[in-house]
């Protein structure tokens, strides 16, 4: 494969790393800036390395095509405002209460999913999912190959989803995560965002195809525009802002990614600005802890949810010369302090070693293979090969597309 590599030298701080994100091309943000087109050329050259994943990715596009485009209106009642095209789910974590004839109010159980929230009779979770990955997915291999069909889809999809008025999602999330007998929504639901988000990141794949006309894009930009301003203005988004764990990380990926998508690199830079002091040096202890994320019952899942979304934003950040990487505090809180934190746990133990235990709760099994993207990220961002071995040793990420939008750096 042909080296991939962004030095710390890389990160202009002024206005030329803005000028770099507008000229680059193409415009989606879900990769590494500048891999995609090395990425298609190793493809075309037949890269050996790059197989397994294009040959999973080719698989999964195909298969997108025979699928139907989702949509919020798929569901057949909406609880709250009756309006299909308002997205609508309930609070994962939530339980009716036993000992209550109607259940009301639900009672948490946090980290035991309610099998009822993701009921698609009037939940919208696995469509909000759906979208995401159909998108980007398409979209991807369209960009690969250059194979209509795959864009066709893509648009399709994009059009139901985003700007058709009989099947598109209403640009706000007020009913996301409901409490029945407690609220109509939640600003914590906000954290459902991520595939919308990663559709019309994706939708910048399109460019170029007769398929994806300019009506098209534009009409999505009103949409994400519409969005961004809930997303950021609205009652939920000056709350959701304010969380210390993996809600305000993710909020701040959320926002960084629809901000480039529109073009609007200044939003995005100011935002990844803030998260030196509002997230790394918050969230992550000078050992490399994250406590607010331990204390959770899938202790291990949100501190990997929450350190993946550190890494994207750092990775993000390249794209419009703010580095993340290398930002630590004076006590040492950091992005690698706390890579180094959970590293004992997924590297490969010895043999002959006892294998390493979590000592926190966990009530879901322990899976090190989950932060496979976090380290790949981390180890183009920190050139390193020890960073590089982790990732690379779970042969399941072999064959992800992040192998696409990712690819491991030389070193």
């Amino acid at each position: 494969m042909s080296p991939f590599v962004l030095s710390q030298a890389g990160f202009a701080q002024d206005e030329s790393a803005t000028v770099l994100a507008v000229k680059e091309h193409p415009h989606f943000f879900g990769a590494r800036r500048g891999a995609l087109p090395i990425v298609k050329q190793d493809i075309a050259r037949g890269d050996t390395s790059l197989m397994p994943a294009y040959n999973a990715l080719i698989i999964t596009a195909n298969k997108a095509l025979a699928t139907e485009p989702p949509t919020v209106t798929d569901k057949k009642r909406h609880p709250v405002s009756g309006n299909l095209n308002d997205y609508y789910t309930q609070a994962p974590y939530l339980w009716p209460d036993p000992s209550k004839p109607d259940g009301l109010p639900y009672l948490p159980k946090d980290g035991i999913i309610n099998p009822e929230s993701r009921n698609p009779d009037f939940a919208d979770y696995s469509r909000g999912q759906e979208i995401g990955h159909l998108v980007e997915s398409l979209a991807l291999a369209y960009y690969l190959t250059g194979k209509e069909s795959y864009a066709a889809h893509a648009a399709r999809c994009l059009r139901v989803w985003f700007i058709d008025s009989t099947t598109r999602m209403n640009p706000h999330l007020k009913y996301a995560q409901a409490v029945p007998g407690r609220n109509q929504g939640r600003y914590i639901g906000m954290i459902e965002a991520g595939g919308v988000v990663q559709a019309v990141d994706a939708a910048g794949l399109l460019d170029g195809s007769k398929h994806w006309s300019k009506n098209d894009r534009a009409a999505l930009d009103i949409w994400i525009t519409n969005f961004l301003d809930w997303f950021i203005n609205s009652e939920y988004g000056k709350e959701e802002i304010q969380m210390r764990q993996n809600h305000g990380t993710m909020f701040d990926v959320r926002v960084v990614r629809l901000a480039l998508a529109l073009g609007k690199y200044e939003l995005a830079r100011e935002r990844l600005e803030l998260v030196k002091e509002n997230r790394i040096a918050r969230q992550i202890e000078p050992d490399g802890a994250q406590p607010m994320e331990l204390r959770r019952t899938k202790s291990f899942n949100y501190s990997e949810m929450n350190l993946t979304g550190l890494t994207e934003l750092a990775t993000l950040g390249e794209w419009v010369g703010v580095n993340l990487w290398s930002y630590e505090t004076a006590d040492g809180r950091s992005i690698r302090r706390a890579l180094e934190f959970l590293r004992p746990y997924v590297e490969e133990v010895p043999e002959g070693s006892p294998p390493r235990v979590w000592h926190y709760k966990q009530v879901v099994p322990f899976l090190p293979e989950i932060l496979a993207p976090a380290f790949r990220m981390a180890s183009i961002g920190y050139q390193d090969e020890a960073y590089e071995a982790i990732a690379s040793q779970f042969s399941d990420f072999r064959a992800s597309s992040f192998q696409l939008t990712h690819p491991k750096g030389s070193f």
